[in-house]
């Protein structure tokens, strides 16, 4: 990797740090990441490079910008697979709370103005919700008729049905939203990560990546920041959650709108569609008895995710009757 970053950049890093799924290394107090691309076309690239340039024009200096290989492109074949290149300055200083830190970041991203096609996500959430739905309910029906071959499909086709009635609920309590409430100017579009962890944000403590970055509304970030912590802390996660919610509050209050499209999302059971479609992708047996192992967690755990979300408007201090927002009388 090391040889061909120095045919492609003409940079020879002394060694590569491996950090999730990105490589870093330090030249002269900057830090470089090589991120994996995937499938992301040049026009996403394009696109996130534009947010990245944006970012960094507002003062944020822990954003990481592109850096383009020695023919001019943002993409490089490296040790057999397409990765670009970011740099940014190295960061020491970072917010004390996950909450404020992501408030701010959302609010520059707010001033955002140019037209995004391929990174967009604003108001699409039920046709995307639908599609996945739709695949995964094909999928889980060629499975029904050839019959389970292993334990991880007999659990996968005894589940889905449940997943599916539960991401029903979801898209119609989006629909109900956009029906029942106006959004307001703290609504605006911002720069969101597809994927948000309080992990992810400690981990990458170096620089913020453009590479996960999409353009949807913040309550995406919130949601999903929400549920990975009680998915990892199913036992204590209610301070930690309140003190992110008070920090971002802080700096970018929510309207009941946001409010609303935060708890569809969290009825949303990505986790669920996420880990049958990381089995059905795994390379390796050990990585699909790690799917096997939390499937088999979220089902077990299927009562007191149900308890999270009853509670989720008390536990966050949020008067639902009196704002007029829909509960989902089942949950409670």
């Amino acid at each position: 990797m090391i040889q061909d970053m120095f045919t492609h950049y003409q940079i020879q890093p002394a060694e590569l740090l491996q950090v999730q799924s990105y490589y870093m290394f330090w030249q002269r107090n900057r830090v470089y990441f090589l991120a994996p691309i995937g499938n992301l076309k040049e026009d996403d690239l394009q696109e996130m490079k534009s947010l990245s340039d944006f970012m960094s024009s507002t003062g944020d200096q822990s954003v990481a910008t592109f850096v383009q290989n020695v023919q001019g492109y943002y993409v490089s074949k490296i040790d057999g697979n397409n990765y670009s290149l970011f740099k940014s300055n190295r960061q020491n200083e970072r917010s004390n709370n996950n909450g404020e830190e992501l408030a701010i970041f959302h609010l520059r991203g707010k001033k955002y103005s140019d037209e995004l096609k391929r990174l967009n996500r604003i108001g699409k959430w039920k046709n995307l919700w639908e599609k996945r739905l739709e695949q995964l309910e094909r999928f889980w029906q060629s499975k029904v008729n050839s019959h389970p071959e292993n334990f991880f499909e007999q659990i996968f086709i005894e589940s889905f049905p449940y997943y599916l009635g539960m991401t029903e609920n979801a898209i119609q309590y989006v629909v109900d939203t956009e029906l029942d409430d106006t959004p307001q100017v703290v609504d605006a579009a911002t720069i969101c990560h597809q994927k948000m962890t309080e992990r992810r944000q400690k981990e990458i403590h170096f620089a913020k990546v453009p590479i996960e970055w999409i353009y949807d509304h913040p309550s995406r970030d919130l949601a999903e920041w929400v549920r990975d912590e009680y998915l990892e802390n199913p036992d204590n996660y209610q301070k930690k959650i309140l003190s992110f919610f008070y920090g971002y509050e802080k700096k970018s209050p929510l309207s009941t709108f946001a409010w609303r499209l935060l708890f569809a999302r969290l009825l949303f059971p990505v986790h669920y569609f996420e880990t049958i479609e990381g089995y059905y992708l795994a390379r390796s047996d050990a990585d699909r008895k790690r799917y096997e192992r939390k499937l088999v967690n979220y089902l077990e755990n299927t009562n007191e995710f149900e308890s999270f979300l009853g509670g989720f408007y008390d536990l966050i201090g949020l008067p639902a009757a009196k704002l007029g927002i829909r509960e989902i009388k089942w949950l409670k």
